[in-house]
């Protein structure tokens, strides 16, 4: 049975000792890492779809294996009530956009929050919090973990732990609030910092109003405030608004994607099978290809009739290898095949040869042969190459 809020199933770590034989590293070592953690990642720039600037960390190895634990050994182990929808591994009941829009699928009014700079502005004690009273861990535990999981006192974007972290703030009061919702008939859920709440009745701006400021205080609490730019109030009779949750359409009682979407696909659909004829060996149209691709996917995960038809023509014009990048990927294999054993565990090294593996599956629809030759030596000289997540235990 689903619970209101989140809980951590297990008994407390109690020692310093145990989080390190649970974590599978030497004392000295967590230790260690806890305290060189700030200096431990990688700044970058990306610029948002909105074009603006954001700051992400990039966690170097051991950090990041030892984050990758903490995802596994710990956060993993939570169970999360399903108003909490982003970022969390739940192989019984699978959590992204497209569950959280069908929370709210049907519905007649949604009212969609964003909170301000979520990541950057989440205090230190709401994540100590998490450690101390959602674990039950003692202090010196809880305060060990949190240092491996916050950067200059903030939850970095760009840490593996970073998602878990955000889910788990609120632990100790999202889930009054959502009941309280529940008994006026609204629907709540959160995809991190994206906040949806809907009604299967119609309601007046003030009713609006009173809702956005009840679930304000929950922010409140822990120093976070609404992007009230970002505020929408939306009924489903009104055909000038998206009435959209993270970008799925729900005003029919299953998500959707609406007509004009969905034309728009089936034409780049049509644009991509004219590239294709015009050159289907060139990287621009490998990566129109898997744009395409990945809209197409969209559909068929929504089970839109359409999807089947064009997931069997974007089949038909599948990318190829000319013969210049054939030599590349030949060239390539070689290089890698004379790599020595003693780097085979590094994880440059793992990622270029698994997508080494990709580039041959492209180059199988043209010479399968071949590509099951190059494999097949790969394979063999990289015999017990661990899997991702093995790769990060």
């Amino acid at each position: 049975m689903a619970k209101d809020k989140p809980y951590y199933p297990h008994g407390s770590i109690g020692s310093l000792a145990t989080l390190a034989k649970t974590l599978g590293l030497p004392p000295k070592l967590l230790f260690d890492l806890s305290e060189k953690a700030t200096d431990s990642y990688t700044p970058f720039n990306i610029i948002t779809k909105g074009g603006k600037s954001r700051d992400v960390f990039e966690p170097k190895y051991e950090l990041k294996r030892l984050q990758k634990r903490i995802n596994s050994r710990l956060f993993e182990h939570v169970e999360y009530p399903f108003y909490l929808q982003g970022g969390i591994k739940d192989a019984a009941k699978p959590r992204d956009y497209i569950e959280n829009s069908r929370i709210h699928s049907g519905s007649k009014f949604l009212i969609s929050l964003d909170i301000r700079d979520f990541y950057g502005n989440i205090q230190l004690e709401s994540v100590r919090s998490v450690f101390k009273h959602l674990f039950k861990f003692p202090d010196d535990v809880s305060d060990i973990l949190v240092k491996l999981v916050t950067r200059e006192g903030r939850v970095p974007q760009g840490a593996c732990t970073s998602s878990y972290v955000a889910n788990l703030i609120f632990h100790n009061s999202e889930y009054s609030y959502v009941k309280k919702l529940r008994d006026k008939g609204f629907s709540y859920s959160r995809l991190l910092d994206d906040v949806t709440i809907s009604c299967n009745r119609l309601i007046a701006q003030e009713e609006a109003t009173e809702i956005i400021k009840y679930v304000s205080g929950l922010f409140r609490e822990h120093g976070l405030r609404l992007r009230t730019n970002k505020t929408k109030l939306e009924r489903s009779d009104d055909i000038t608004t998206s009435y959209a949750v993270t970008g799925v359409w729900v005003g029919h009682g299953v998500p959707k994607i609406r007509r004009a979407e969905r034309d728009m696909i089936r034409h780049s659909v049509y644009i991509c099978e004219k590239e294709c004829v015009k050159d289907r060996y060139s990287d621009a149209y490998h990566v129109l290809w898997n744009k395409v691709s990945g809209q197409v996917a969209k559909l068929t995960r929504l089970n839109h009739v359409q999807a089947p038809a064009l997931r069997d023509r974007m089949g038909a014009i599948l990318p190829l290898y000319d013969s210049k990048a054939v030599a590349s990927v030949r060239r390539e294999v070689e290089k890698m095949l004379k790599r020595p054993v003693t780097h085979h565990a590094k994880v440059s090294v793992i990622d270029a040869y698994r997508q080494l593996i990709n580039k041959l599956g492209i180059l199988g629809r043209t010479n399968k042969p071949l590509a099951k030759a190059l494999r097949r030596q790969l394979k063999a000289r990289f015999a017990g190459v661990p899997t991702k997540a093995m790769m990060w235990e």
